[in-house]
């Protein structure tokens, strides 16, 4: 019975023709609708990461991706931040994290955690070091040291 839906041939196919029909076009009109409404009230329909507003923050032209991602690494790898269930944080969500904090992309963070990781000696720490001798420096015109 089903091969004859849309021949004509049987009992209620007719019946069954006009049901669907109704269907289709019920389903048409209230995408048209639902169209109409985004057309009418575009904020409504935005999605809710989009609507978090911009971080006052922004890096210096001198400050290199690789340099973020070396604060990004060391937190991930010390695992000193945890989601709000308290288990590890994922490597992409800490890299989320510095992204939105200071309006940058990084693109896939877990090749800029290899090369940051990958790299020679000297350099695997730089920014870091860089951190550490400012925070050192200050300490010491402050007395502190």
């Amino acid at each position: 019975m089903k091969q004859y839906l849309f021949t004509g041939r049987g009992g209620g196919e007719n019946a069954l023709k006009k049901l669907f029909i109704q269907k289709v076009q019920t389903t048409i009109t209230a995408e048209i609708e639902l169209l109409n409404l985004k057309i009418q009230y575009p904020s409504q329909f935005q999605n809710r990461i989009n609507s978090l507003p911009p971080s006052p923050l922004y890096l210096t032209d001198n400050t290199n991706l690789v340099e973020i991602m070396e604060l990004i690494s060391g937190l991930f790898l010390s695992q000193r931040v945890v989601t709000h269930a308290g288990t590890k944080s994922p490597l992409t969500e800490i890299g989320r994290a510095f992204e939105h904090l200071f309006n940058i992309k990084l693109g896939d963070v877990h090749k800029k955690h290899e090369s940051v990781i990958k790299r020679k000696p000297p350099k695997v720490t730089d920014f870091l070091d860089t951190l550490r001798k400012a925070i050192a420096e200050e300490s010491k015109n402050k007395g502190y040291l």
